[in-house]
């Protein structure tokens, strides 16, 4: 699977911790040798941001009503 900016994803559930299955991520940038960085869509000013391993991804639905412009640019 080939992450790209803007694209969903979840955690897969080996790799979550807790509470991770109740949010949503979204690749803020391409997927770079294997690793992408991902931002968790909690609606605050400045949400986390993290990189991961893509392995440790699989694609998400579709989110509904998040703020994804502020954290896209």
């Amino acid at each position: 699977m080939r992450i790209a900016k803007g694209q969903v994803v979840h955690i897969k559930p080996e790799w979550q911790d807790q509470g991770d299955s109740e949010i949503t991520f979204i690749a803020i940038e391409d997927e770079d040798g294997g690793r992408v960085k991902i931002a968790a869509l909690l609606g605050l000013e400045i949400n986390p941001v993290q990189v991961v391993n893509v392995d440790m991804l699989e694609s998400g639905r579709p989110s509904q009503a998040r703020p994804q412009e502020r954290i896209l640019g």
